[in-house]
């Protein structure tokens, strides 16, 4: 990574925090969710720019298809909706983050491997835990909590299964990685359902407020797999926020 992409990435880092800092105002909140998105966009083409990817029919018209896929949707939203929307949100940041492990989980080095993993672990987490979280709080799911037989044992087996597929793909090559991928894939999503589902309608929240945080830490830890500092210091902010 060069000097250039370094400062860039400081300046716009700073900037989504000044744009942070400004939401916590009724008379600036607009102009600082503004100015965050700003700088968002700035870091994820600079990002592009500087990776070599310049295609514009295959990078840039999707993310404005997204962008208007966004809107139009955003638009729709009524007020008393935005906690699901907010938790939507932050499954996607997730899915994203793991999609990012995904494609950079055979690295040359163990600490691509494991950042890589823990990525993919953390991302399907939160993006597993809002859906059911979404889903709670718009009543397509039941608001009250759901128990099943041996369902903190189980939450529990399925954290402990997702560490240890994560440690062991550290050191993994080739078949057994894959191995590790899938189970890793596979438990961090059964614990985000498990955990998601034992949360009562009242107290989903503060659910979604760790769900936040967690898609902020899964975000830095796919920039740490893939060597990039803007977004491990974004997914840094989001995740103290």
């Amino acid at each position: 990574m060069s000097a250039l992409q370094i400062i860039i990435s400081a300046i716009l880092a700073v900037l989504v925090l000044a744009g942070i800092s400004m939401m916590s105002k009724v008379r600036t909140a607009v102009a600082g969710n503004l100015l965050s998105a700003f700088a968002m966009l700035c870091g994820i083409v600079g990002t592009l720019f500087f990776a070599g990817v310049v295609s514009v029919w295959t990078i840039y018209v999707s993310i404005l298809i997204g962008a208007l896929i966004g809107s139009l949707l955003a638009a729709r939203v009524q007020m008393i909706q935005m906690p699901q929307t907010v938790a939507l949100f932050n499954g996607l940041g997730g899915g994203a983050s793991a999609l990012v492990g995904l494609l950079s989980v055979h690295g040359d080095s163990a600490f691509v491997r494991f950042t890589a993993l823990l990525a993919v672990a953390v991302g399907m987490v939160t993006l597993v835990g809002s859906l059911i979280a979404a889903g709670k709080l718009h009543r397509v799911l039941p608001q009250k909590p759901v128990v099943w037989k041996g369902h903190a044992l189980c939450t529990l087996l399925f954290l402990v299964l997702t560490l240890a597929f994560v440690v062991a793909g550290t050191f993994a090559h080739g078949a057994c990685l894959t191995v590790c991928l899938v189970g890793a894939f596979v438990s961090a999503s059964l614990f985000g359902l498990w955990f998601s589902l034992r949360v009562g309608g009242a107290d989903m929240p503060i659910t979604i407020s760790l769900l936040n945080s967690l898609s902020g830490v899964a975000g830095s830890i796919a920039g740490m797999a893939i060597g990039d500092v803007f977004l491990v210091a974004v997914g840094g902010i989001v995740g103290a926020s």
